[in-house]
């Protein structure tokens, strides 16, 4: 094997390392960017469940007395 031969192959061997190193880093990418796509769903659902119960909370504080002990009971039944 000649030098230049040595040479050309060690630009190839850097070339096919260099494109399994970027697809590997692509795939892991894609991976993070699927969880936190989970994550901010996750934060929604979260964000959404807890805008209904300070509804409710704000609702059952703003009613008047009579309706109180009403709320307070469908509260207990729901639970």
């Amino acid at each position: 094997m000649g030098f230049w031969t040595a040479i050309a192959f060690i630009v190839a061997a850097g070339c096919v390392l260099e494109a399994y190193r970027a697809k590997v880093k692509a795939g892991s990418a894609n991976a993070e960017n699927d969880r936190l796509a989970a994550l901010e769903a996750k934060m929604a659902q979260l964000d959404s469940d807890l805008r209904e119960r300070v509804e409710t909370l704000e609702r059952i504080v703003t009613d008047r007395k009579s309706n109180l002990k009403r709320e307070f009971d469908y509260l207990d039944k729901a639970s």
